[in-house]
């Protein structure tokens, strides 16, 4: 008896180690501290809340599909759930290549009956400087900001696999002010960043020394002038800025050789 009782806490250990170094090889390649998080929480009508993580690599070892190590498939079955959609496949964790704000990222939404809902920013990891967040619900062609507030609706029952997306810029209809009404000329802002520092209050802007920054002026939706300075002549900027009444603004950068460039940001 004695014998036997041995022989299987010896098989359970080994099964338990076996399933410790197989969750450790997905756990590892995330300990590395230039590893850029993005922990985002839903909390479900019934009240539980599922914890996701979508993980940028800068060397680009993950990719936008499915890759071993770096994404976690969901084993969960719970009657409301929120899921990464990686080659139609439920995930938890999302490995991906180097941040870029132009792409978006498809969610799996599953709601067994009609419920409330909320998608939060749980926390931002090992960023520079502040990123913006929002969920795009492609069948409204809407853009939720949630740096700040939380994402809420009443999702009716039914399973959604190309609806909801996080995204990080708002390519709306309302974006059109900045390239028409201020008729700004055509730029390269790819590799520009403009930024508002919520906890500092500050304007960050960084054209990672692609051109001189001659003077910055920041108007509000209806086209006024909300903030102006001249003789900037610095390819990083870092000013205080604190604006209450206005949740947006538009700001335009003119360089040192004539050309301007826009982008809207949030202001508070």
């Amino acid at each position: 008896m004695t014998t036997i009782i041995r022989f299987c806490l010896v098989a359970l250990l080994f099964v338990y180690a076996n399933s410790n170094a197989k969750t450790h090889t997905t756990n590892s390649n995330y300990a590395n501290s230039t590893i850029q998080r993005v922990r985002i929480d839903f909390t479900m009508p019934d009240g539980y809340i599922r914890h996701l993580l979508l993980a940028f690599t800068s060397d680009n070892s993950a990719s936008d599909s499915y890759d071993y190590g770096y994404d976690a498939l969901n084993q969960d079955a719970y009657p409301y759930d929120l899921n990464w959609l990686v080659d139609n496949q439920r995930c938890v964790i999302q490995g991906v290549g180097a941040f870029d704000n132009s792409k978006k990222y498809p969610f799996w939404m599953f709601m067994s009956k009609d419920g409330a809902i909320e998608i939060a920013l749980k926390a931002l990891e090992n960023f520079d400087t502040p990123i913006d967040l929002f969920i795009y619900d492609s069948k409204l062609d809407t853009y939720t900001q949630i740096n700040n507030s939380n994402y809420a609706a009443v999702i009716s029952e039914g399973d959604y696999v190309d609806r909801f997306y996080l995204a990080f810029k708002d390519e709306s209809q309302a974006d059109e002010f900045a390239n028409n009404s201020l008729s700004t000329d055509a730029f390269n802002l790819e590799n520009t960043k403009v930024n508002y520092l919520r906890n500092t209050k500050e304007l960050y802007v960084n054209t990672h020394n692609n051109f001189i920054i001659e003077t910055i002026n920041i108007y509000n939706l209806l086209g006024q002038e909300i903030y102006s300075l001249n003789h900037v002549n610095s390819k990083l900027v870092k000013i205080p800025l604190e604006i209450k009444q206005n949740k947006y603004g538009i700001v335009i950068l003119k360089t040192d050789e004539g050309a301007s460039l826009s982008k809207k940001i949030a202001l508070n």
